[in-house]
């Protein structure tokens, strides 16, 4: 063998051991390629569900899903609620996505469906408890697997202007809120006990929880807080609603892939601590999303 094919061999031995280690940096796929498929796309857990036994004051009803294949937990987690007159059969859409992804989820229907912002913090207050119980219950589907340093509260509409609400309320045990078009009403609201990075989405064509006020609860956050305003182009109120009659494949829609993107990666950044997800905001995918025509309003600060 020449030295000239020797160093070409190692080198190729080399790469190739580089490539199976996901790259040089540790991060998933190498530094190249974050993902090896885009978070819109669904995870490659399997998603597993149950509804009994989850009976709670603060909620009038819940279902928790999480990944069918435990062995890779215990997992992030996060609460879910839709809002004003929904379900919770009306975000699984996002719920099953996200479980996917390998988180467990809490999906609720508040105590009542035509509450006001605070029903729904309520709601985000008693999920989030029966979370960690329910990985303390040796009976439960989830024991130890909820890593309970580990869990967000999201929510959309009313079930986002409760989510905002119960971060407050929570303060430093709460690691991240997602509000997705939320509502809190048109008076002023103090989040100045929010500690937890928050990423607020709205719609700019949105007349019922407009972009101005996500805007307004954005401005409204300590200046500490991380966090991410996105507001999408071409979106309204009701863009966030599945059916509760399909399945949540069959709700599919091209401004709910864009949404899963967002919720998706931003759960991985500040849950997983994974920071190859931070592209999605600052970086080649986000910039992606530029071109594309994503936003009519964006602000990133990390």
């Amino acid at each position: 063998m020449t030295p000239k094919l020797f160093l070409r061999m190692t080198s190729l031995i080399l790469f190739s051991l580089l490539q199976a280690c996901g790259g040089g940096d540790g991060s998933p796929g190498g530094s190249n390629d974050p993902y090896a498929r885009d978070v819109g796309a669904a995870g490659t857990h399997r998603v597993c569900s149950y509804d009994s036994r989850l009976d709670d004051d603060g909620y009038r009803s819940a279902r928790i899903s999480y990944p069918c294949n435990r062995s890779s937990g215990p997992f992030p987690a996060t609460t879910l609620t839709g809002g004003f007159t929904n379900t919770k059969e009306q975000m699984y859409w996002l719920a099953d996505h996200i479980t996917s992804h390998g988180y467990i989820v809490i999906t609720m229907t508040p105590t009542n469906v035509l509450g006001v912002p605070s029903t729904w913090e309520k709601a985000h207050l008693a999920g989030f408890s029966k979370l960690k119980s329910e990985s303390g219950n040796w009976l439960s589907p989830i024991y130890k697997d909820v890593n309970t340093d580990k869990i967000g509260i999201a929510g959309y509409s009313m079930g986002g202007g409760g989510a905002l609400l119960a971060a407050g309320e929570l303060g430093n045990q709460l690691n991240t809120v997602v509000a997705m078009a939320p509502y809190d009403g048109y008076a002023a609201i103090n989040y100045a006990n929010i500690n937890a990075k928050t990423l607020i989405l709205a719609g700019a064509n949105d007349i019922i929880a407009p972009a101005t006020s996500s805007e307004t609860y954005f401005q409204s956050l300590p200046a500490n807080v991380v966090r991410t305003l996105a507001i999408y182009s071409g979106v309204d109120h009701l863009d966030w609603v599945g059916s509760s009659n399909e399945s949540s494949s069959s709700n599919d829609t091209a401004e709910k892939t864009r949404f899963k993107v967002l919720v998706t990666a931003w759960l991985n950044l500040q849950l997983k601590g994974d920071n190859s997800a931070r592209t999605y905001f600052d970086g080649v995918e986000h910039n992606k999303h530029l071109a594309d025509d994503w936003f009519t309003q964006y602000d990133y600060r990390p």
